[in-house]
């Protein structure tokens, strides 16, 4: 077995007051990390702010964090945070905002890094500390080792390391509720994929699988629910989070495999929400799993009890109609990025381009 988690988890209502006195042990001046809207609409920001104002915290807010974010925005922010002498970072938002604050951090304590040097994961200074809070729940960020960013290019590219941990990850189901529909239901499935791509992966080990097996234990039956636009309770909020945050732990074990590094694409050039875009393919996974691996894969259904077609009828009633249409040569032309990827060799069993190429152009 492998498994390595230095942050400390903090979940459930009210979680942020009740553990408040976490961040005046971290220091007196700190720089928050959030984006235009989701900090301020969830609660979370307010929230934060007032326990900064009871214990006399300075602090700065950049809002400058926009979906899929850029290099460039994570250096200004960690930039920023060094100008202001933050003694920590804390990250308000989805995944987006949480996967930005983890490289201004690091940023913060370099000042002089450089796109070049990020991705080469070269510095000096280990990150400032670091906190994050999620206000949305399906990208488990707020537990791993990996910030994706968007590079120069337009294409979107992970760091991992051991540095870009946070040392607390609080998690509030309430903070939630006010993200729209389309955005809860994109960010459940991203969850599911994670849970999915961890167990069929070829760096599964037993506590792996054991978070993907709770993660969908408590996400499925909730699945239908946001299917059906149903209110969800707090009870239903809540096991989302917790299958988010066991779908983060499960990939920070394990990596994620195909439907991730596929999905980036869709994502980049079509503009698709990331979880819908991952789960464009997920139902692929199952397929060749069943078909190349089928002892593996009964195993999973079994430990789960859920059908397999049930289970791909369920995502394929999530997702949104697209009318994104590839030719031979936009195929062909994509090909080479998942040559030597290293997602498509997670994927469990021997995946090759060759297989990826038949997916693209079956869908």
């Amino acid at each position: 077995m492998k498994h390595y988690m230095p942050t400390r988890i903090l979940t459930g209502i009210g979680i942020l007051q009740k553990h408040k006195d976490v961040f005046n042990k971290l220091g007196k001046r700190a720089y928050v990390i959030t984006s235009r809207s989701s900090g301020r609409l969830s609660g979370a920001l307010d929230d934060l702010l007032d326990i900064f104002k009871e214990y006399g915290i300075g602090y700065a807010v950049f809002d400058q964090i926009s979906q899929n974010p850029t290099v460039v925005s994570c250096i200004e922010a960690g930039r920023n945070a060094n100008d202001f002498e933050a003694d920590f970072i804390v990250g308000v938002g989805g995944g987006s905002v949480l996967d930005a604050s983890k490289t201004a951090a690091v940023v913060a304590a370099n000042p002089e890094l450089t796109e070049e040097l990020i991705y080469r994961q070269t510095w000096d200074s280990k990150p400032i500390p670091l906190v994050l809070i999620g206000t949305t729940a399906g990208t488990g960020s707020e537990v791993t080792y990996v910030s994706v960013m968007t590079n120069k290019d337009g294409i979107k590219k992970s760091i991992h390391n051991d540095d870009l941990y946070a040392r607390y990850a609080f998690g509030d189901p309430d903070y939630t509720v006010s993200m729209p529909e389309h955005v809860r239901i994109s960010t459940a499935i991203d969850a599911l994929a994670h849970l999915l791509e961890s167990y069929f992966n070829n760096n599964a080990n037993d506590i792996s699988r054991a978070y993907s097996i709770q993660g969908v234990r408590l996400l499925y039956p909730k699945l239908k629910l946001l299917a059906d636009r149903q209110e969800l309770t707090d009870e239903d909020r809540e096991a989302i989070y917790d299958a988010s945050i066991l779908g983060g732990l499960a990939i920070n074990t394990t990596g994620t495999v195909f439907c991730h590094t596929l999905g980036y694409y869709f994502t980049e050039r079509y503009h698709l929400l990331h979880g819908f875009a991952c789960a464009l393919f997920t139902n692929e996974l199952l397929d060749y799993e069943y078909e190349n691996h089928p002892e593996y894969a009964r195993e999973f259904f079994e430990a789960v009890q859920i059908d397999k077609e049930e289970m791909k009828e369920r995502i394929r009633s999530l997702l949104p109609e697209t009318k994104i249409h590839l030719s031979e040569e936009e195929i062909k032309a994509m090909l080479p990025r998942y040559t030597d990827n290293g997602s498509v060799k997670n994927t469990y069993g021997t995946m090759t381009v060759d297989d990826i190429e038949r997916i693209l152009k079956r869908l």
